[in-house]
């Protein structure tokens, strides 16, 4: 009898053994695909943040190039012609000036780069926005006056948050600045401070030439300027972008509304 059972044990071993075999196999599988898997998600990051870097540093070899070009001719232009006290003064200021801005687009890169490496250290206090903006009005009212544009301060309520006061200067005279560079000679810019409802807001509205509603959706992404802004004003197309993180490292939200009669520009901070 246990001869003829035998056989039989075999037969029972060796189908255990092949469905530990089949089990095994197909844990090996899973693990294997599994492990593919993850490899995968976690370099998606790794490759989209390439494909950013790649396309950021081609925007930026483009912005570049302009200033650069212009420099290298006005200076080839200035040395060819005999020397003229008049002639000799217009290059040198022609070439300041695209040398500051050059200047200014290597800055706001490097802001751009620190903030996207996670390199600038924010500082967090207790502020008094209506304090900052009295600063920043400080600041640009020279500008206002070179263009002819009013500036107006409107309210001004004792609203205060809790941030980095060099960075949130920098996100209200950003805004500023682009109210009074789009608004023509004769317009009017104003600006407001308000403490209502738990936020704590910067306000600022102009009689600008406006952004089309088809722009609106775009004007935060880095080195994108508008039609309409290309032939009204000089710039990067990266003040915004540098707003925008700032705002986002402050928890405020940016507001931008704007049609062919001007546009307003809300920052509304948490209050402290």
């Amino acid at each position: 009898m246990a001869v003829a059972d035998r056989p039989n044990l075999r037969e029972q071993y060796a189908s255990l053994i092949g469905i530990f075999g089949a089990a095994a196999l197909a844990a090996l599988l899973l693990v294997a695909g599994g492990g593919f898997m993850l490899a995968r998600q976690s370099t998606i990051p790794v490759e989209r943040s390439m494909e950013q870097m790649r396309r950021f540093m081609a925007d930026a070899a483009h912005e570049l190039r302009t200033p650069v070009t212009i420099l290298r001719t006005r200076t080839e232009l200035a040395l060819a012609q005999p020397r003229e006290a008049t002639s000799d003064t217009a290059a040198f200021q022609a070439i300041e000036r695209e040398a500051d801005r050059l200047g200014g687009i290597v800055g706001d890169l490097l802001t751009l780069a620190r903030a996207d490496a996670g390199e600038r250290k924010v500082v967090r206090a207790s502020l008094y926005l209506d304090d900052i903006v009295s600063q920043v009005v400080a600041s640009a009212r020279a500008l206002a006056e070179r263009k002819s544009v009013a500036l107006v301060v409107g309210s001004f309520e004792e609203a205060q948050i809790i941030g980095d006061a060099e960075l949130v200067e920098r996100l209200v005279l950003i805004v500023l600045d682009n109210a009074i560079k789009y608004t023509p000679e004769g317009g009017r810019v104003r600006l407001d401070v308000t403490a209502r409802d738990g936020a704590r807001s910067v306000i600022v509205s102009d009689s600008g030439i406006g952004i089309p509603s088809d722009q609106l959706p775009r004007i935060f992404e880095r080195f994108y300027r508008g039609e309409s802004a290309r032939s009204h004003a000089e710039g990067s197309g990266l003040g915004l972008p540098i707003a925008r993180w700032i705002a986002d490292l402050h928890g405020a939200r940016i507001t931008v509304a704007s049609d062919a009669t001007g546009t307003r520009v809300e920052i509304a901070f948490p209050a402290a």
